[in-house]
């Protein structure tokens, strides 16, 4: 599998200027979130980047008028791509790959954001370890917009268990998102690009084939990306991984389906038929299990019942032969009382 095909097609093709880094930035209708994502790459301590925002059949006018905003701080490093239609997440970033220059490549969506290290700190990385990738400790912002601005709500650790990016953790699911991988350009020539035909999960599947043939780093410590989150908005301003659930769990089973078959038509459905079968059996033993455990936690429970029972009964009669002691104490006492003893 290669990824996608050779013929994204770009309203606006001027070729952005070389550097180091290229950020490859998705947007459609979505100006207030791109203003800030625009303003949080100036914010880089690091300089070598080129930055392109590929407009996927949003209007014109707003992003133009951005660029031209940020022109003097962007140095000539800011450059935009419009898609008259929209081509779907995919083709917006193998457009934008396609159109720079650079050693490196990272997909900053147009409403995630970065530490003002992170260039910094995955570059020196890659520089320093010669891996083709590194992903770095990730954090989910919760955010809503309300008139016009951006609101926090809250936040929390993407996936805190994980300690380095395996393909055994990709198989499962998607352990890193495009706003914390820097990888290097050159993969391409060997995995291809992002597949186009993939409405969702896109990013997964394009790791998923990286895994498969090199490795990657991976930075812990402070997050130094931040993956945000808007639930509950719709539209444009919907996240694609929140707003097309159901989109993803589609595109999740073919991508699962496509490489099951590859693997077949190269070394059959023996193993496969076998690994099914074990895994039934063993569905089925846990079943078993747990019917078995259901039961003996229903005799434990009867049991622990019956001696609720059995203890309140003889509070009971504690209770009641107390109280004939206690009268017949106070009856002696009062029946000395009256004879006179």
């Amino acid at each position: 599998m290669t990824g996608a095909p050779e013929n994204t097609q770009v309203t606006t093709a001027e070729q952005a200027p070389a550097a180091t880094v290229a950020i490859v930035m998705r947007t459609k209708n979505r100006t207030l979130l791109l203003e800030r994502a625009i303003q949080d790459v100036l914010k880089q301590e690091y300089g070598d980047w080129v930055l392109v925002i590929v407009n996927d059949g949003g209007a014109q006018a707003p992003v133009d008028a951005l660029v031209e905003k940020y022109a003097v701080q962007g140095n000539g490093r800011i450059h935009v791509r419009h898609h008259a239609d929209s081509l779907g997440m995919e083709a917006a970033s193998n457009a934008g790959i396609r159109t720079t220059e650079s050693t490196f490549i990272v997909i900053h969506d147009d409403d995630d954001q970065w530490s003002a290290d992170f260039l910094t700190t995955t570059v020196a990385a890659l520089n320093a370890s010669g891996a083709e990738g590194v992903m770095v400790r990730t954090e989910i912002v919760y955010e809503k917009v309300v008139d016009g601005r951006i609101e926090e709500q809250g936040r929390e650790p993407f996936s805190p268990e994980v300690a380095g990016i395996t393909l055994f953790d990709l198989l499962r699911f998607n352990r890193g998102v495009p706003i914390s991988f820097l990888y290097r350009r050159s993969v391409h020539a060997q995995i291809g690009y992002y597949d186009e035909s993939l409405a969702a999960v896109g990013d997964w599947e394009f790791h998923l084939r990286f895994a498969t043939h090199f490795s990657i780093d991976f930075i812990d410590g402070e997050p130094l990306a931040f993956w945000n989150q808007r639930p509950g908005a719709t539209g444009d301003m919907g996240n694609s991984f929140l707003a097309r659930e159901a989109e993803h769990h589609i595109y999740d089973l073919q991508v699962r389906e496509r490489y099951l078959k590859e693997y077949a038509d190269k070394y059959g459905v023996g193993a496969l038929l076998y690994l099914t079968k074990i895994q039934d059996r063993q569905s089925h033993e846990f079943h078993q299990r747990h019917d078995h455990l259901d039961r003996k936690t229903q005799e434990l429970l009867d049991v622990v019942h019956g001696q609720n029972e059995r203890l309140e009964r003889l509070e009971a009669a504690i209770s009641d032969a107390s109280l004939v002691s206690l009268l017949r104490r106070r009856y002696r006492r009062f029946k000395d009382r009256v004879t006179g003893k």
